[in-house]
């Protein structure tokens, strides 16, 4: 007779369906929190669920930024960042903005955001804390659903950037 197992993906669904654009970030918030790459794909669009492809504009960043940088570059900085950030480290991410969209075209929406970010990865040498503004544009995708298709960080003091921790990573 078979002992019982743990299950192989937790029961907790933490991914919060973005009928609101506001619920994007919430969702990029749960993905840090609970550690879960799925929510944080999911927030992004792709071209054949939102007609638009991901754009992501940098910030200026201590390290090189790669050329090219797109969704699945997206997807891959977030793995990357999970496999060096143990279970028992802090991932957080904080954003805060005053819920007014900067305009509403009906599927598209802007919002500027703050955001801080705490990451205690195994990575020798570089940043653990983040801070920045960042300019989004969601779009509604074939789901109804708001996902982010343009993002541009912005720095807002000398302290290293979200793009900085995407050049990392």
């Amino acid at each position: 007779m078979r002992g019982s197992e743990r299950p192989r993906r937790p029961s907790v669904d933490h991914f919060i369906p973005p009928t609101d654009p506001g619920l994007v970030f919430s969702n990029l918030e749960n993905a840090f929190t609970y550690r879960e790459y799925d929510i944080y794909s999911r927030c992004l669009s792709d071209s054949l669920t939102s007609g638009r492809e991901f754009h992501f504009d940098p910030a200026p960043v201590k390290a090189a930024f790669p050329p090219d940088w797109n969704v699945q570059s997206e997807e891959l900085f977030f793995q990357e960042l999970l496999a060096a950030c143990p279970n028992d480290s802090l991932l957080i991410l904080s954003i805060t903005n005053d819920d007014v969209p900067d305009n509403d075209e009906g599927d598209t929406i802007s919002y500027q955001i703050n955001y801080n970010i705490v990451a205690h990865h195994t990575r020798q040498g570089v940043d653990r804390l983040f801070n920045g503004r960042s300019y989004i544009k969601l779009i509604r995708n074939n789901q109804n659903y708001w996902v982010i298709y343009y993002w541009q960080d912005i720095p807002i003091s000398t302290d290293a950037t979200w793009s900085d921790l995407k050049a990392y990573f």
